[in-house]
């Protein structure tokens, strides 16, 4: 068995974050991707990642998740190397195929660390990895590893997460604290015909059958000031419970799978104080970040997709 997946490698795809200050506007000008950069945006983000440690975490999270991914399908006896490719950082896509292929790999199965299926984001790493194989590794062959949103592992994890963020209330009112699904909005016109929100509320759905009868709600975030973005936006949730009297409120960032910016500051800072000056006690659930239920979760659908080829 050993041998069969010796040619075989994982991609691991993140949308990376600066590992400091000075990293902050190198990398937006990757995210921007051309389009004009000010110094007054750079100096706003940069102080945003001041407020959460003056770097992102997601970088040496995902470093984690992709070494307890390799040691996971070895003890599967599946054993792949696993390289890590940044979509707007370091490492990139193309250094982390090169590393795969210096490594004699010809065949790379990519992994998308999102539960849910867009091409808003999705064509993004596909074509950086297409790209680099077209141009310098024609011999490379590459697969994407299918989606894993309803994945028992990654649902049970979802649900302890929720549970965990449920118990920073106080024991008689846990039940009737309203729990907010919180994923990234994307403009409208891009996922009008593609999975996102069906795979959102099919996880929601499994999640929540793992939990009591909490009111819960889908909500949106970060949407840009341009155009119509999936909504209702997570303000405008948290202002309606308000308005109904409602007390607490519990924030489950269903869209990310690793702490960064969009949870750090986005949540815990931004939202949590207009949800204090809504008068809501606001906590939100743990991210999964590499915990070993969700590390199960990705080594189970990168290990199916494995066996499935090798049976081939």
């Amino acid at each position: 068995m050993e041998t069969s997946y010796q040619h075989s490698g994982i991609l691991l795809l993140a949308f990376g974050g600066p590992n400091s200050l000075e990293d902050v506007e190198p990398f937006l000008k990757n995210v921007f991707s051309g389009r004009p950069l000010t110094p007054f945006v750079v100096n706003q983000v940069k102080e945003r990642y001041q407020l959460i440690g003056g770097k992102s975490p997601l970088p040496e999270i995902t470093e984690r998740q992709g070494r307890s991914l390799q040691n996971n399908l070895k003890k599967r006896g599946t054993p792949c190397e696993v390289s890590i490719g940044m979509r707007y950082w370091q490492p990139s896509i193309p250094g982390a195929i090169n590393t795969l292929h210096a490594k004699g790999i010809k065949k790379i199965f990519c992994l998308i660390l999102s539960p849910f299926s867009t091409k808003a984001t999705m064509e993004g790493y596909r074509r950086a990895v297409q790209q680099t194989i077209k141009e310098v590794h024609q011999s490379v062959e590459a697969h994407f590893v299918l989606p894993w949103h309803t994945n028992t592992h990654y649902l049970d994890e979802v649900a302890d997460k929720v549970k965990k963020g449920l118990a920073l209330f106080a024991v008689e009112t846990r039940p009737s604290v309203p729990i907010v699904f919180s994923v990234h909005s994307l403009p409208v016109e891009d996922v009008s015909d593609d999975p996102y929100v069906h795979e959102i509320k099919k996880t929601i759905l499994g999640v929540r059958e793992r939990l009591g009868s909490n009111e819960w709600f889908l909500a949106f975030q970060s949407p840009g000031k341009e155009g119509q973005w999936l909504s209702p936006h997570v303000d405008g949730v948290l202002k309606g419970l308000a308005e109904q009297g409602k007390k607490e409120v519990l924030v489950v960032p269903l869209g990310f799978v690793s702490d960064h910016l969009e949870t750090l500051y986005d949540l815990d800072i931004v939202l949590k104080k207009k949800a204090g000056d809504l008068g809501l006690n606001f906590q939100r659930a743990p991210s999964l970040n590499d915990s070993p239920h969700f590390i199960e979760a990705l080594t189970e659908a990168t290990a199916m997709s494995l066996i499935a080829d090798n049976n081939d």
